[in-house]
């Protein structure tokens, strides 16, 4: 994978939030962590790693029902 190629994650989040109106400047570090954390799980999905992306934003996800849909839980 070139330079070209890497997409920076920190940065993706950031322009995520940027179009849903989230100003991650005045976020808080769980908030702007959970958006770089969605960047880097885009960047996962576009590999076609759906697995790296389910592990990536678990620590994020709250809602057993969100969880259960995620991961293929039984509930």
């Amino acid at each position: 994978m070139s330079a070209a190629e890497v997409t920076d994650h920190v940065a993706l989040g950031h322009e995520l939030a940027r179009k849903v109106g989230i100003n991650l400047d005045k976020a808080r570090p769980r908030t702007r962590r959970m958006w770089e954390a969605r960047g880097l799980a885009v960047i996962a999905l576009a590999r076609g790693d759906l697995a790296e992306a389910q592990k990536i934003m678990r620590p994020f996800n709250r809602n057993k029902s969100a969880r259960v849909a995620l991961v293929g839980e039984t509930a």
